[in-house]
């Protein structure tokens, strides 16, 4: 467990933190002490006529959001949330596009020597268990899909505020012996994310299923699959080539693309 105090995220930091050839790729990192969420102000950006691909960082956010509109807890000065905006063209869809950014996230945690790292269909991130991130993906048709990849990353949570989050949590200063930097997590991050993203608009997801095969939580286990309208248990069975969840009701495999039903480990 670590104690290290949190230094003040940094645009040139981040920025260091990322290849020559990758930096000039974005249009602007850009740090806020205090938003109602990273995403919607990425979407702000892009009103204004922003374009091109670029980040935007908080300290804090008033109004954090995760899936199905649920509220992400958000405090100051003691974790990462980003957005990343990018453009990306008609014959692109970013459909499965989650499964790529959770890979990449949790292989961007196991350079820094995070183990025990589980991904949670269609966008959580988990260490040993408890939730340590969240993947928020919004995308807009325009003759393009212009998308905003949200992450919320854990690093430090006090214990009133993990007492009132509705299932276990976790954060990086409870999983390492020495926190990591955010300001290079950041930027590595930021860069992993952007490759990513070139591989998936050339090769979808054929280049993430294996890792995601090797970490998913729920391959094999007894789920419960939720919506307004009605619960039931299923076998998980994994993902398909296109990124949606395939699950065995009452004997016949099923697939489900929408992230609008909640996804439960059955007790």
């Amino acid at each position: 467990m670590s104690s290290t105090t949190l230094q003040p995220l940094n645009a040139d930091a981040i920025s260091s933190a990322m290849s020559a050839n990758v930096r000039p790729t974005l249009g602007h990192v850009e740090i806020l002490t205090s938003v109602s969420s990273t995403n919607d102000h990425a979407w702000q950006l892009l009103s204004a006529g922003h374009n091109k691909p670029f980040v935007c960082l908080a300290e804090h956010q008033t109004s954090g959001r995760g899936r199905r509109g649920k509220q992400w807890q958000s405090p100051a000065l003691g974790n990462l949330y980003l957005s990343l905006f990018w453009p990306f063209a008609a014959s692109c869809p970013p459909k499965g596009l989650s499964i790529a950014i959770g890979v990449t996230l949790a292989e961007t945690l196991n350079s820094f020597g995070i183990r025990g790292l589980q991904l949670k269909w269609p966008n959580d991130l988990l260490c040993k268990g408890h939730k340590l991130a969240g993947i928020l993906i919004e995308s807009r048709h325009n003759g393009g899909y212009n998308t905003v990849i949200g992450i919320g990353l854990n690093f430090r949570l006090s214990p009133d505020l993990q007492q009132i989050v509705d299932q276990p949590v976790t954060s990086l200063e409870q999983q390492c012996h020495q926190l990591p930097c955010r300001n290079h997590l950041a930027g590595q991050l930021i860069e992993h994310l952007m490759q990513a993203i070139d591989k998936f608009q050339h090769n979808g997801l054929n280049d993430f299923l294996p890792s995601w095969h090797a970490m998913d939580l729920l391959f094999g286990q007894t789920i419960e699959i939720s919506n307004d309208a009605e619960t039931f248990s299923a076998i998980a069975q994994g993902i398909n080539a296109n990124g949606e969840l395939q699950y065995l009701y009452k004997g016949q495999t099923m697939s489900l693309s929408s992230s609008h039903h909640s996804i439960r480990l059955s007790l």
